[in-house]
This record gives structure tokens, sequence and C-alpha cells, in this order.
């Protein structure tokens, strides 16, 4: 009797639960294909008005049912005037799909780097299509040329299940 009162404790119950539910789920939920991620260890630097592509590109390939993606581009950079980042779709002209701006005054100095995140969503209607579908960064200056140095930085994308 002892046992089973033991087994019937919380901390056993919830144990045996997470349990359960890490073989219930599925592995490749927790994969993303090698071609959805992009990491870039070096630094380059561009000047340039927007917008021209800064890479890195990912993909993603959409099934019969076309569904929204997100796409999160986390950098280091250093920018000496306003810039903005943007993304080219199917190898499509740059376009905001959220946020965009960056500036020298974001970190309160134009001296060092800033880490920062965009986080795009994609819709249907933006011109994914049904196969393999890129993804690309792009940015420049607002209104005239500018100088910036992007550091290390990942690109994913990520679809609906």
């Amino acid at each position: 009797m002892k046992t089973v009162s033991k087994l019937f404790q919380p901390g056993v119950l919830f144990v045996a639960a997470v349990a359960l539910v890490l073989t219930i789920a599925p592995a490749s939920s927790f994969a993303t294909a090698a071609g959805q991620v992009a990491r870039n260890l070096f630094i380059t630097t561009t000047t340039a008005e927007c917008c021209v592509p800064l890479g890195p590109t990912v993909k993603i390939n959409e099934t019969a049912t076309i569904v929204p993606v997100i796409v999160t581009w986390s950098a280091d950079y250093i920018v000496f005037d306003t810039v903005q980042f943007a993304l080219s779709v199917n190898g499509g002209p740059c376009a905001f799909y959220g946020p965009s701006v960056a500036n020298l005054f974001a970190s309160g100095t134009a001296s060092t780097f800033i880490s920062g995140t965009f986080q795009w969503v994609i819709l249907p209607a933006d011109g994914l299509k049904k196969g393999s579908n890129t993804f690309t960064v792009c940015g420049g200056g607002v209104g005239k040329a500018v100088t910036m140095s992007v550091g290390s930085n990942t690109l994913t994308v990520q679809g609906s299940n």
C-alpha cells in the first residue's frame, strides 16, 4: 500500500507526465531543416541607399496550402545614420513586412555594435508560392547611401505545422 501511495505523490506524477509527453511528441517538431537557418560569424561593411541584398538567404517549402511564415533576423550591427533593414521574398524587391529602422542613436553611441532582432510575418498575398520560397535580408540608408557593418547574425524561417 505504501508503494501505491508513493506513486501518486505530486512530484512523481509530474515526472511521469513529462516523460509521457516527450515520448509522444514527434521528434520532427523539434528539428529545423538546414535550409531554414543561416548563420554568419563575420563582419561585412556596406555603403548603400536602401535597399541592396545583405544576405543571408533561407528557404522553406510550401505545400499545396500556402500558409504564412515567420522570418527572424538577429544581428550585431553598426550604422552611421538611419538605415532600414528589409526582406526580399523569392528574389523580388526589398519590402517591409514589419519593423525596419535602425539608427546610430539606438544604443546611445555610434562607436559599438548594437544587437537587434527583426521579425517579419510573410503572408500568402506577399508572394509566397507552392514549393520553394526564399528570403534574403536587404537594407541601406534612408534617402542616401549610408555605411553599415553587420557582424554575427542569424536568419531563420518558420512555417506552420
